[in-house]
C-alpha cells in the first residue's frame, strides 16, 4: 500500500500558475485555456505562432533578477495577451496590474508607427481573497471609457483588462460545459480531491492534473520553489527592517530637532507644527 503523501499547491499560487501555463508539456493546456477565457477559437490558436515570454524558475534562481519575477505575455498575430495571477489582491496589486499593462502597451510606441499599427493588449487577471474595494461580479472587463458617457469607450479593441474572481467563482454553481467558470474553480481548487473532483470528465483539465501533482512533488521542483519562498520571506524582512530603520531615523531627527527649539524657547505649538512631534511628547522633552 502506498502511503506517500503528496504535497498540494493551489493553481492560484503565482509561481505555480506561470510556471503551469508556460511549460512546453502544457501548450494544448495553454490554447484551452486562452480560448476560455478570450474570444479566440482553439482552432484559430491551434494555427498560429505563440511566443511566450517568460523565464521560468527553474533557470532564474535569483530573486532580485528582474526577469525571475516576470510577468507572462503571449504573443500571436496582432495581440498580446498578458496573464496575471494573485493570491491576494489589494489596491497595490490593482495599481501593479495595471502598471504592468500600461508598459506593455506604451512599449509599441517605440517602434515609430502609428496608432493604426498597434497590437491588440489583453490583460487576463485572476485574484482571489481581495481585500480591496472591487467590483462583486465573478468577471470585470475595463477598458478606456468615457466618464460622461460609459458608451463611449476608446481602443476598445486594443486595450482590455479583464478580471477573475476566484474568491466568487469558488461559491458559485456551475455545470461542466460552463467552462469558463469550471476553469476557475479548478485554478482556485483548495485541495487535491476538489481539483480532482472539478476536473473529472474534462479531459484536458485531467492531464493538467496530473501533470501539476507531477510537478509539484518533483525534488528539484520542490527544492527550486523552496528556496524561492526562503528569499521572499527573507526579501520581505529585510524591506520591512528598512522601513521600520527610516522610521526610527525620522523620529529620532524629529527628536533631535525638538530639543534644540526648546533650547531656543520656541513656543511648544510652533516644535509640534515644525517636528510633527505630539505636544505630550515635546512637554516630556522640556521636563
Amino acid at each position: 500500500m502506498n502511503t506517500k503523501q503528496n504535497t498540494f499547491v493551489s493553481l492560484s499560487n503565482d509561481l505555480l500558475f506561470k510556471e503551469t501555463f508556460t511549460h512546453p508539456d502544457n501548450r494544448d493546456k495553454l490554447i484551452y485555456f486562452l480560448s476560455s477565457f478570450t474570444d479566440f477559437s482553439i482552432d484559430f490558436l491551434s494555427n498560429v505562432n505563440l511566443v511566450i515570454q517568460y523565464e521560468s524558475v527553474l533557470s532564474k534562481t535569483k530573486l532580485n533578477d528582474k526577469a525571475y519575477r516576470g510577468d507572462v505575455v503571449i504573443k500571436f498575430a496582432n495581440f498580446r495577451i498578458n496573464l496575471e495571477c494573485y493570491s491576494s489582491f489589494n489596491e497595490a496589486s490593482f495599481n501593479k496590474s495595471t502598471s504592468y499593462i500600461m508598459r506593455i502597451f506604451s512599449t509599441q510606441k517605440d517602434r515609430g508607427k502609428n496608432n493604426n499599427y498597434l497590437e491588440s493588449i489583453i490583460q487576463l487577471n485572476f485574484v482571489d481573497n481581495v481585500d480591496y474595494d472591487f467590483d462583486p461580479n465573478i468577471i470585470s472587463v475595463y477598458g478606456i471609457t468615457n466618464l460622461n458617457n460609459r458608451e463611449d469607450r476608446k481602443l476598445a479593441d486594443k486595450f482590455v483588462i479583464k478580471y477573475f474572481r476566484l474568491d466568487k467563482a469558488r461559491k458559485a454553481s456551475y455545470n461542466k460545459s460552463d467552462k469558463t467558470l469550471l476553469w476557475l474553480k479548478f485554478i482556485g481548487a483548495k485541495s487535491e480531491e476538489e481539483r480532482e473532483e472539478i476536473a473529472e470528465g474534462d479531459e484536458m483539465l485531467m492531464e493538467l492534473n496530473n501533470w501539476i501533482d507531477e510537478y509539484v512533488n518533483d525534488k528539484r521542483t520542490q527544492e527550486i520553489f523552496g528556496k524561492w519562498a526562503e528569499e521572499i520571506a527573507e526579501d520581505k524582512g529585510l524591506k520591512k527592517g528598512r522601513r521600520l530603520g527610516f522610521k526610527q531615523g525620522a523620529k529620532n531627527k524629529a527628536l533631535e530637532i525638538a530639543k534644540n527649539l526648546i533650547k531656543l524657547n520656541t513656543p511648544i505649538e510652533n516644535i509640534h507644527l515644525a517636528t510633527g512631534l505630539t505636544i505630550e511628547e515635546i512637554k516630556a522633552l522640556k521636563n
